[in-house]
């Protein structure tokens, strides 16, 4: 149990399945190329949380000491092993896809690595290696499936509402951010990072009827989609007036991906 922790099985689970996702919406129909994405989503995910608690481990002594590494339950040499086997599967596997995928695989793992020992404590940075690696896992899909162009829309949206949502969070989360010693655009700015991510998010939304503009999906895609759009608009408006959104966007950006894939097929 203390290695499911240690990855956040839950989370790669939740990745592995955005990228079966990605691949259905670009009109992928092979059963074998879905597990393989799974798979190696879901590696080099837990080979990420991996290599985030390894780098993690002396703030976690004092801020999350219940945690596999700091509580002693996986020793940091196990933990170790662990990320690089994740990332040698993970990395093989893509190769059974298509060269794109495993260079998708390779530079996420890259950035996965960029992010624990370097930029996590630089939000400005983080914030959008952040962003790329949540919509990457629909990017991951598309390009083993054949219609690239919807994946990737999703992949675009996902990008900009995801680095919206992260500067809103690092805005509630600012005095915390101060007393570990993080730079973020709020602790820079103050304030005037709300507008940079309504802006960000405004512009996910502008995006968001490229599916039906582009005839991929029919009407009931723009009218669910615009629901979400209202929502988007809504809580960025509520976020402007000082309320603390970014676990409602979170939820909001989930339906947008189930209005996607319920889109593929009505």
């Amino acid at each position: 149990m203390c290695y499911l922790e240690l990855i956040r099985f839950k989370n790669c689970v939740m990745a592995g399945i955005s990228g079966i996702i990605g691949y259905i919406i670009a009109s992928g129909d092979s059963l074998e190329k879905a597990i393989l994405i799974f798979l190696v989503i879901f590696f080099i995910c837990g080979y990420g949380n991996v290599i985030n608690d390894i780098y993690d481990i002396e703030i976690d002594r004092i801020n999350k000491p219940y945690r596999p590494l700091p509580s002693g339950r996986v020793s940091l040499e196990r933990a170790k092993l662990l990320a690089i086997l994740f990332l040698i599967l993970g990395l093989f596997l893509s190769i059974l896809i298509n060269i794109y995928s495993f260079l998708i695989a390779l530079i996420n793992s890259i950035l996965l690595y960029l992010y624990a020992k370097y930029f996590k404590k630089y939000k400005p940075i983080g914030n959008i290696i952040v962003s790329y690696l949540t919509g990457s896992t629909f990017l991951f899909g598309a390009v083993a499936g054949k219609n690239f162009l919807i994946a990737f829309i999703l992949f675009i949206c996902s990008f900009l509402a995801t680095w919206g949502r992260e500067i809103f969070k690092d805005y509630e989360d600012m005095e915390g951010d101060k007393k570990e010693g993080v730079k973020s655009l709020p602790i820079i700015f103050g304030k005037k990072s709300l507008y940079v991510a309504t802006f960000l998010i405004v512009l996910a939304v502008l995006l968001s009827p490229l599916p039906y503009i582009f005839k991929i999906f029919n009407i009931y895609y723009l009218f669910l989609i615009f629901i979400c759009d209202l929502l988007f608009l809504y809580l960025c408006f509520k976020a402007l007036k000082g309320g603390h959104v970014s676990d409602k966007l979170k939820k909001v950006m989930l339906l947008v991906i189930i209005i996607f894939f319920i889109s593929k097929f009505i």
